[in-house]
C-alpha cells in the first residue's frame, strides 16, 4: 500500500468518525432543546402555583395552633 492509499484510507476513516460525531452532537442537541422546553413549562407551572398559593394565603385569616381543635377519635 503506497502513501496515497494510506492517506485516502485515513481521510475516509476521519470522515466516518466525523459523521458519527456530528450525529451524536445532533442527538444531544435535540435532547438539550427538549429539556429546555420542559424546564420552561415547569417554571411556568411553578409560577402559577406560587401565585395561587399566595392568593389563597392572603385570602385566609392567619390560624394559630392553639385555636385548632384536635381530632376526635
Amino acid at each position: 500500500m503506497d502513501q496515497s492509499e494510506r492517506d485516502r484510507k485515513r481521510i475516509t476513516e476521519l470522515e466516518s468518525s466525523m459523521m458519527h460525531l456530528q450525529n451524536d452532537y445532533d442527538s444531544l442537541n435535540e435532547v438539550v432543546l427538549e429539556n429546555v422546553q420542559r424546564l420552561e413549562k415547569m417554571r411556568l407551572i411553578i409560577e402559577r402555583l406560587e401565585s395561587r398559593l399566595r392568593a389563597s394565603s392572603e385570602s385566609e385569616p392567619e390560624r394559630k395552633a392553639e385555636d385548632e381543635v384536635p381530632p376526635h377519635y
